[in-house]
């Protein structure tokens, strides 16, 4: 297998672990707490992400320039933590984490918009063209007694805030991304966001009593999104170009309605559905390059 194809392979891998991980939060949610969620999903990741990072030795790679790349690990991580805490919150709020995936579609727009006037990127007009569309797009899905501008479901609202500050990680990734370790940066988020909910668990006082498919569903869904969506993900951006792991990744919301229909029984209307393929549209046009085309 060549690496166009093999890239091609892991991004996709990439986009149905992330999915997957979607539907097992979304299931686990519907019984417990979103403080219990948090402290039990976050520390398995800490299990996943330790043995990873120490297994395959990458503490090595922080051996030059440490401070430097302890720091921007942690700024990152900081707002990814920001980020997914909302997004889990997004998820609990929601009923179906397809709509939440399709609305997260808007994240690119973020960071095209955060690129051009904070980095000094250069855009196209099909770049322009897909901004629009996919903010439209968003709009379709929110569609809410006849007004396009019915964001009454605060989940959406969860949803874009989140991708607002997962923008703001790509960008500092971008900024500093000669000091970029993203296994140690995925740690440090991990352990972070393990240590505030499990500080909240003890103020709550909440017991973790749960089902033994409630205990799967974290397990599983943890390992998923802490571990093997980043790791799929890095596999495909060393093989093909980050435009084309970008638009593969945003089919997730395609592989989130489709598990979520099979395992929670859940079906997005078809208003949300249209919205969805038009922020796809959208996700395609931004991410569009004459040489990333993706050859299959």
């Amino acid at each position: 297998m060549n690496q166009n194809s093999s890239g091609i392979l892991f991004a996709f891998g990439a986009a149905l672990a992330l999915s997957a991980s979607f539907v097992f939060s979304k299931s686990a949610l519907n019984v417990i707490s979103m403080v219990q969620f948090g402290a039990v999903w976050f520390t398995m990741g800490v299990v996943w992400n330790g043995s990873w990072f120490l297994a395959r030795r990458k503490y090595r790679g922080i051996r030059i320039d440490t401070g430097k790349k302890t720091g921007v690990a942690v700024l990152i991580a900081v707002l990814e933590g920001v980020a997914t805490g909302l997004f889990y919150l997004a998820i609990r709020e929601m009923e179906n984490p397809a709509v939440v995936s399709f609305i997260g579609n808007i994240g690119p727009v973020f960071v095209t918009i955060m690129g051009i006037t904070l980095l000094g990127e250069r855009f196209k007009r099909l770049q322009v063209a897909g901004i629009i569309i996919t903010i439209a797009g968003v709009f379709v899905i929110n569609f809410r007694e006849g007004a396009f501008l019915g964001f009454s479901d605060p989940g959406a609202i969860y949803v874009i805030l989140a991708s607002f500050f997962f923008a703001l990680a790509t960008i500092s990734g971008r900024k500093f991304k000669q000091y970029l370790e993203p296994e140690l940066m995925s740690m440090f988020r991990t352990i972070l966001l393990a240590v505030v909910f499990i500080t909240l668990l003890l103020i709550s006082g909440n017991a973790l009593q749960f089902e033994a498919s409630t205990w799967r569903d974290l397990a599983l869904g943890s390992l998923f999104e802490t571990l093997l969506t980043i790791v799929f993900a890095y596999q495909a951006l060393r093989r093909i170009e980050a435009t084309a792991t970008s638009l593969i990744i945003s089919s997730k919301g395609v592989w989130t309605l489709l598990l979520a229909w099979i395992f929670l029984d859940v079906f997005p209307s078809g208003i949300q559905i249209i919205g969805g393929a038009i922020t796809l549209i959208g996700i395609y046009l931004i991410t569009w390059r004459r040489r990333g085309r993706i050859r299959v």
